[in-house]
């Protein structure tokens, strides 16, 4: 009997050592057997249609942002919107009245005053382009405002004016 129980400790360790060198050889190989796609070899577009989930749009012309008009309505919570945003953002070259005195314009070129007759007259979508994609010295906020906040500073940028 003492014999019988020493053969399945012996059998059982057997199997268990070729289970485990076969899920060690796998671990070890199993990348080596994958299809690779190395960054670069193929570019991969992306559908027709295509629409990013969330951040962004899709990339608009210039000229298309020239005719635009705000589909945000410059309702008192959007002005306030705005202007929670452009302290942000805005504040530290326009000033928080966006004269084009803030706190780093001594240091760089002084940017425009936002509320001259020269920057109103511009258009929503031409304010709302430079904001997103940036200017000459202005820099890109697109990546960091929605279109749907960039709609709102333009609003508070507007509503400079008549303070």
């Amino acid at each position: 009997m003492k014999w019988v129980f020493l053969l399945c400790l012996v059998l059982l360790g057997c199997v268990g050592g070729v289970l485990l060198v076969t899920v060690g050889y796998r671990w070890m190989t199993s990348m080596q057997a994958d299809v690779k796609v190395v960054a670069g070899e193929r570019p991969l577009a992306p559908p027709a249609g295509t629409v990013p989930r969330e951040g962004g749009e899709l990339v608009v012309a210039r000229e298309t942002y020239e005719t635009r008009r705000s589909p945000v309505a410059p309702s008192p919570e959007s002005v306030g919107r705005g202007q929670k945003l452009f302290a942000i953002y805005c504040t530290p070259c326009h000033g928080a009245g966006g004269k084009g005195d803030g706190t780093v314009t001594p240091r760089f070129i002084p940017p425009p005053d936002l509320t001259s007759p020269q920057v109103q007259g511009k258009t929503d979508g031409h304010m709302s382009y430079y904001i997103g994609y940036g200017g000459a010295i202005m820099p890109a906020y697109g990546e960091a405002l929605t279109v749907a906040e960039r709609w709102d500073v333009v609003n508070y940028v507007r509503s400079l004016a008549q303070r």
